[in-house]
């Protein structure tokens, strides 16, 4: 269990989006690698990772803030802050 564990991917990130400067939480399995287009299967997205989106038949470029188990920490200490 404890191998699962740490390939599981997050299902949730929080992305940020420079050309609007606006943050949305997206689901994982929606993003992929902007330099290799490829998805995130194995592990999730580190902090900083610059990443692709599509929405809305349209191609959006953004970076991970924090993945599913860094988003509740953080919204924790935006609640306690």
């Amino acid at each position: 269990m404890a191998y699962r564990n740490l390939r599981k991917v997050p299902k949730l990130c929080l992305v940020y989006f420079s050309i609007d400067k606006t943050t949305c939480i997206v689901e994982t399995k929606k993003i992929t690698r902007k330099e290799s287009g490829e998805a995130f299967s194995d592990v999730g997205p580190e902090s900083g990772a610059k990443v692709t989106l599509r929405s809305n038949g349209k191609l959006l470029d953004a970076m991970v803030i924090a993945s599913h188990g860094e988003l509740l920490i953080l919204m924790f200490a935006c609640v306690e802050g």
